[in-house]
């Protein structure tokens, strides 16, 4: 540790104790949070602790129980709001990590910014192999006083040091180095885009053993697959991406496991599946009428085509006036109206990839 982040820290444990402070703030915990071979570190604001805190010092004990790590590491949270962020990092005879973390700021940079929690940054265990155990919990300032973390207000010259109340404790361990037999299954890819939404919905079969999964898109141009959506957790099997009306696709999505030094295993990808969006609803239509009724529209983007339906009624039973097969044609004349007065609506179309036309919504209806 530097020289001037030691004065800092020999100043802060010569300050007198308050001790109506120190039993305001019994109820302090420590918040320990296991990740992919670390943990995230952070504070609950001690009871009855209302001025503003600007130093805090908390030791951490990192215990390998099995297996090996290097040196571990400690990295703050950038947005902290402190004129010192120190972490030493000290190992112990019996080969524990002894993480010495040190806040120290000015008197307007609150740790906490009127909150009740505050994230301090996160811890990596640097595991240098495969099936270790590893213990993080909070550590004592003295022996046999019991884990604790020390703070100061804004004013320099009030500290408290505050028993953790159920101090945090988090054990990391490994995942085998065998993959499940259920991680090499070929997963079930399902797609649905309902008529008019350009929205299009995700469903897969569930891999116990997976630590997540990624779908993909595959690109025709570069006739290859790009990641689109990294979905964490076996749990969730089910997604929905909005793309462009009119629009055709091809997907597939795969397993994925945590390895060591944050690398990732990956299952076999799903079977291809194809997709193709509807077209956006039909806007702008005009009906104009002299001796012969003509039908305007505006262009769909993507849509190959356009359906025109007529009625004598408009919640009555509309049958298909026309197909129009050209998409930049808008315009249609109806040459013999069926009645004196008829309603019309316009959907557009596109070609799926089964062959079958896809439909957007029908425009509004005019007459």
């Amino acid at each position: 540790m530097k020289k001037w982040m030691r004065y800092i820290v020999l100043t802060m444990l010569f300050v007198l104790f308050s001790p109506a402070a120190f039993a305001a703030a019994q109820n302090n915990k420590a918040v320990l949070t296991a990740g992919n071979d670390s943990v995230s570190v952070g504070l609950n604001l001690p009871e009855g602790k209302l001025e503003t805190i600007t130093s805090l010092r908390l030791k951490l004990c990192v215990t390998v129980e099995s297996g090996s790590i290097k040196e571990p590491s400690f990295q703050f949270e950038s947005t902290l709001k402190s004129a010192v962020k120190d972490a030493e990092i000290i190992q112990e005879t019996d080969g524990s990590y002894l993480v010495d973390i040190i806040l120290s700021g000015k008197a307007d940079q609150d740790i906490f910014e009127n909150s009740e929690y505050a994230k301090l940054g996160t811890l990596s265990l640097n595991p240098s192999g495969s099936g270790y155990q590893v213990k993080v919990e909070a550590a004592e300032f003295e022996e046999d006083a019991g884990a604790a973390v020390k703070y100061m207000d804004g004013s320099g010259v009030s500290e408290i040091t505050v028993p953790l109340a159920d101090a945090a404790t988090v054990t990391l361990k490994d995942k085998p180095a065998v993959l499940q037999s259920d991680f090499n299954k070929k997963i079930g890819l399902r797609i649905q885009s309902k008529k008019g939404s350009r929205s299009v919905n995700f469903e897969w079969d569930k891999i116990e053993s997976a630590d997540g999964y990624v779908l993909y898109e595959y690109g025709s141009k570069t006739n290859g697959y790009r990641a689109i959506k990294t979905i964490t957790g076996s749990a969730v099997t089910a997604y929905s991406k909005k793309f462009k009306y009119a629009s055709k696709h091809t997907f597939s999505i795969r397993a994925f496991q945590r390895a060591e030094y944050g690398s990732q295993k990956f299952g076999e990808y799903s079977e291809m599946v194809k997709v193709t969006l509807s077209p956006d609803k039909v806007k702008g239509v005009k009906v104009k009428k002299r001796t012969k009724t003509q039908i305007s529209w505006k262009k769909v983007s993507g849509a190959k085509g356009y359906q025109i339906y007529a009625s004598k009624k408009k919640n009555g039973r509309y049958t298909l006036l026309k197909t129009i097969k050209k998409a930049r044609t808008t315009k249609f004349t109806v040459k013999k109206p069926k009645a004196s007065k008829t309603y019309y609506k316009i959907r557009a179309y596109v070609n799926g990839d089964n062959g079958k036309k896809k439909y957007g919504e029908f425009s509004a209806i005019k007459s």
